[in-house]
């Protein structure tokens, strides 16, 4: 049985009158334009080189640097659980989706520790950040790879 209540192909948001099940089918977690594809754009943009994107790797990270071990996630807000001020509680099904993100942050937390003890330098960026101040981020980066690699 689903904890979903309603019925995602019927229900209205307020997005363009998409149904419920067809907005968040359209978010995809993956090449994300608010997050990766930002993100890409600007190390590419600062010179950062030597990242790969979508490795094969425990945890899925969304950048690595393989000589350095150094992972780049870069966190949705929503996704995430992340209280910064544009960050909104759903008001349908909220249990589930506050069970959901829950589930996200335990993952996230597990993740990260689980890639320091394999010695790797993790980092985890908040979509609003990289928005906010991205050369603070893209520096973040590039001062610990640098720094493992020793250029």
């Amino acid at each position: 049985m689903s904890r979903w209540s309603g019925n995602s192909c019927e229900e209205r948001t307020t997005f363009g009158g998409l149904s419920r099940g067809r907005l968040m089918s359209r978010i995809r977690s993956t090449g994300n334009a608010t997050t990766e594809q930002r993100l890409a754009s600007l190390l590419r943009g600062a010179g950062l080189k030597g990242w790969r994107r979508h490795k094969e790797m425990f945890g899925h990270p969304d950048f690595i640097w393989s000589r350095a071990r150094v992972a780049v996630f870069v966190d949705g807000c929503f996704w995430h659980g992340h209280n910064c001020g544009r960050n909104l509680a759903p008001k349908t099904n909220a249990s589930a989706w506050a069970e959901k993100i829950s589930r996200n942050q335990a993952r996230d937390y597990e993740v990260t520790a689980q890639l320091r003890k394999r010695e790797w330098k993790v980092i985890r960026i908040w979509e609003c950040r990289l928005r906010e101040n991205p050369t603070v981020c893209v520096a973040r980066i590039k001062k610990l790879v640098e720094r493992r690699v020793g250029s």
